[in-house]
């Protein structure tokens, strides 16, 4: 069954009985409010509203995920070995320094959060962002799928689908495991520390990961840097030996804050503790990476088909230099085809779309980031899925604009995370709603998923 129709069939139920489809949203708030599905301590917001994955989609974004990857690991490749290409990135000699060092496993980039928009009409697709630092979202994904998953009208799918839910905490266990151990050449499990700056009470998510690496055998504290000690060659946290760090605290925070995360930086130059999360995924992660792969000069090692594959896939995007003229001019007088980006801040932060702003606002905002570590970006075509809203007690359905999110561990697909929102900038600092995602599957048919 194509998917599409599986969102219309979803439509058709919940307009059936829209009395009966918002008593269970309502029962569905209270038991986000009591799950440990929050944000910034909040229950999270969301929509009783599934993104249908189905087979087909999963293969394909299995497939870009893969090509991308392959992509992104020559350009990392380049940069351990030339000096001339690092300059592209013009990162600071400690940043440098943290991304050359040698983290004790193969695996470059253990987790990431491909961000794409992909149009299930068209079947077209666009990468919008890549996250290989910090990476999040896998609680909210889980308990929104498992809370959702027991409402009737979800049920009503499963006498002719079976739809199940993306497996990401013992699956990431795993990932800490197996990175550690090839670090430490033993089969011993590693004391582990989930590390992030921390302001009053740890996310719920890393209290989850906490649970769920305890139960695999790795006793597990969650701990700020600034809580850190460096002695004999270990790393403490008070008296508990640290073998493995799993890294949330993002690059940026850590190389500005260096001094306050010495001893996490001196044992992991040192290779005294093994970092799942290394330094080295800052390469794909800072957004100038869509800007050098569009540089055919820059990357002329990259073959044809990974060109094909930038040109399609990756939104043009260059530095907007304070200098060129006519590149400021040009990002001025077509607003409403480019997008403003900080090379590196996370959460959407200080994100500018053309087409929200006056002519005036644009140009202003546009002077202002030029020559100060900013992206200008081709807007991406948007895709729009129409999705359940509930207010004063009624339902109905309003398109609303959505991008997925590609979980990969290990460099290969794990999970799917979707954020739907009403404006063109879907994120956290605005108006934005998490919705479950579920792959699809034909009943007699029997990936990385678990039944709801």
């Amino acid at each position: 069954m194509e998917t599409q129709k599986i969102f219309e069939m979803f439509k058709e139920r919940a307009l059936e009985d829209k009395k009966k489809y918002t008593e269970e949203y309502y029962n569905i708030v209270k038991e986000v409010e009591k799950s440990p599905a929050k944000y910034k301590g909040e229950p999270v917001e969301f929509l009783y509203q599934p993104m249908f994955i189905g087979e087909e989609e999963i293969r394909k974004f299995e497939i870009l995920a893969k090509q991308l990857m392959g992509i992104l690991k020559k350009v990392i490749n380049r940069y351990l070995v030339n000096e001339e290409f690092r300059k592209y990135f013009n990162f600071s000699p400690l940043l440098e320094r943290l991304i050359l060092k040698d983290f004790g496993y193969h695996v470059q980039v253990p987790m990431a959060r491909f961000d794409i928009f992909y149009h299930y009409k068209k079947e077209g697709f666009q990468f919008c962002e890549l996250n290989a630092d910090g990476s999040s979202g896998m609680l909210e994904q889980r308990e929104l799928a498992r809370i959702i998953g027991k409402s009737s009208l979800i049920k009503s799918f499963k006498e002719d689908l079976r739809l199940e839910s993306f497996e990401l905490f013992n699956s990431w266990a795993n990932v800490i495991l197996e990175n550690y151990r090839l670090f430490s050449g033993g089969n011993e499990k590693p004391q582990v520390a989930i590390v992030d700056w921390l302001d009053g009470e740890p996310p719920s998510e890393f209290i989850e990961f906490q649970r769920v690496f305890e139960n695999a055998g790795m006793k597990t504290v969650i701990v700020d840097p600034r809580q850190l000690k460096y002695k004999g060659s270990k790393l403490y946290h008070n008296e508990f030996r640290i073998d493995c760090v799993y890294r949330r605290a993002v690059t940026v925070d850590i190389i500005e804050r260096a001094d306050e995360a010495k001893e996490l930086i001196d044992a992991y130059l040192e290779g005294n503790v093994c970092v799942v999360g290394p330094f080295r995924s800052q390469i794909i992660h800072n957004k100038i990476i869509f800007s050098i792969l569009h540089d055919c000069d820059a990357t002329a090692f990259l073959s044809a088909e990974d060109r094909e594959f930038i040109e399609r896939h990756i939104p043009h995007t260059v530095v907007l230099d304070g200098e060129n003229d006519k590149l400021i001019d040009s990002a001025i007088a077509n607003k409403n085809f480019f997008v403003l980006k900080p090379m590196d801040k996370y959460a959407s932060k200080d994100v500018c779309i053309g087409k929200d702003y006056s002519d005036a606002e644009w140009a202003k905002r546009v002077k202002e980031a030029a020559g100060n570590n900013y992206l200008i970006q081709e807007l991406c075509s948007i895709p729009t899925q129409p999705m359940a809203i509930v207010s004063s007690k009624e339902v109905e359905f309003k398109e609303m604009n959505y991008i997925i999110g590609l979980f990969l561990y290990n460099e290969e697909l794990q999970g799917v995370y979707t954020r739907v929102g009403s404006q063109n900038l879907i994120g956290s600092v605005v108006e934005c709603y998490t919705v479950p995602c579920y792959l699809v599957k034909e009943r007699n048919t029997s990936k990385k998923s678990v039944s709801v």
